[in-house]
């Protein structure tokens, strides 16, 4: 037989227009005095030769006519498929459906648009669009339906393929978003173990260093040690302290203690002079509102946010200033932190692969808030972000309760 697959619904409402509109001309025809029986042949040698099934319906809803490729379609006789025989090759899932759709228009008199199912002569179930408007008669008399449906399985086939990859990519995303935030919570989670090695022994060890150099620079002072070994001592001592210093700073930036002895407003304050302290960047930190409340991995996920931030303007930008701001609005704590530096293209593909933006921006996302990233080649840069007060990192327990991850 000879069918339509995939046909755009505009296709469909054109033939069914064209059907109508000879439907129409049939009508004017009889009214011009020329024979009902002839016109009625011609309707139905046209309709035959139709690509598409093509049917009339009686007021009743019943069936009183169907082309010859509804016949083929199905593998049933025009006899077998006539009045309401046709439900019978309906899917079992589908007929109450069409009963709702098409029953409810043929009362209103109103065109009808569906998708069923129908047993194909092959033994299968295909999908079908089927269009139905009212016709009347030559004195207006409604009269009933003129119709046809087209073949659509292909098309029903290919949105069901769409949706299931989209679904299997959300899948995809969710579990990647599921991933990033166990990463970034082991990260955490080994950063306070480090930090904890490093101030408990490291700096404990080296302090002790520090005063042994400085023991054996006083007793070798009675020994008459030539000048020039007293100060390689002196000098070594210094480095154990300069060492010392470093390690209880990366110490410090790998688990700032001060977040959470002092509150995030003071930890920024501090890790600003910090910075400026170090670098030589003029930084200004300036926080509105009340900070008490916010939870302790919101908190951290803010900080975390201006430290890579920070990091960036130090170590990338060649900025002479920056300026961070701490804010409180409503449910979330908002954060901008702005440089003069030199800027960047955000689409430049060597900038996506360092992962200091994509730990800010897999931050936010995972905490529940946003981030905004404003710059340009000369124009200095700005990070925006809103974090909610209680937000916290999916682990493994919100996937199951979301039922995110299998």
């Amino acid at each position: 037989m000879t069918s339509i697959v995939g046909t755009p619904v505009v296709v469909l409402v054109t033939l069914v227009g064209a059907i109508v509109a000879l439907s129409v001309l049939l009508t004017r025809s009889a009214r011009a005095g020329r024979g009902l029986r002839e016109s009625e042949e011609r309707f139905r040698l046209v309709a035959d030769r139709a690509p598409v099934m093509i049917w009339t319906a009686r007021p009743d809803t019943t069936l009183d006519y169907l082309n010859t490729t509804c016949a083929e379609f199905t593998g049933r006789a025009l006899e077998q498929l006539s009045n309401e025989g046709w439900l019978d090759s309906v899917h079992p899932e589908d007929l109450d459906r069409c009963r709702h759709t098409y029953e409810p228009a043929f009362e209103a008199r109103q065109p009808f648009l569906m998708e069923y199912r129908v047993r194909h002569a092959d033994g299968r179930y295909r999908w079908l669009l089927a269009s139905g408007v009212p016709k009347y008669g030559a004195d207006g008399s409604f009269a009933g339906y003129i119709g046809c449906d087209v073949d659509i399985t292909e098309r029903r086939n290919a949105e069901d393929r769409i949706r299931e990859s989209r679904a299997a990519l959300e899948q995809s995303h969710r579990e990647i978003q599921y991933l990033a935030g166990r990463l970034i919570e082991a990260q955490d989670t080994e950063r306070a173990r480090i930090a904890r090695d490093l101030h408990d022994d490291v700096s404990q060890q080296l302090a002790g260093v520090s005063i042994a150099f400085s023991g054996l620079k006083q007793r070798l002072g009675g020994y008459g040690v030539s000048e020039e070994l007293q100060q390689e001592l002196v000098d070594l001592q210094q480095q154990t302290l300069t060492l010392a210093r470093n390690v209880r700073q990366l110490s410090h930036d790998l688990h700032p203690a001060v977040l959470k002895h002092l509150g995030l407003e003071r930890a920024l304050t501090s890790y600003c002079g910090e910075l400026e302290r170090s670098h030589g960047v003029v930084m200004r930190c300036g926080a509105e509102g009340d900070f008490a409340s916010i939870g302790p991995e919101a908190g951290l996920c803010v900080y975390r946010i201006a430290q890579e931030a920070l990091r960036n303007v130090v170590a990338h930008a060649g900025a002479s200033r920056a300026e961070v701001r701490l804010f409180r609005r409503g449910d979330d704590t908002e954060i901008t932190i702005t440089d003069d530096g030199r800027g960047f293209d955000v689409n430049d593909p060597e900038r996506r692969k360092g992962l200091g933006l994509v730990s800010i921006t897999e931050r936010a996302k995972l905490a529940g808030g946003t981030i905004s990233i404003e710059t340009g080649l000369n124009r200095g840069t700005r990070v925006h972000a809103a974090i909610p007060v209680n937000g916290r990192l999916k682990t493994s327990v919100d996937a199951v309760v979301e039922g995110q991850v299998a």
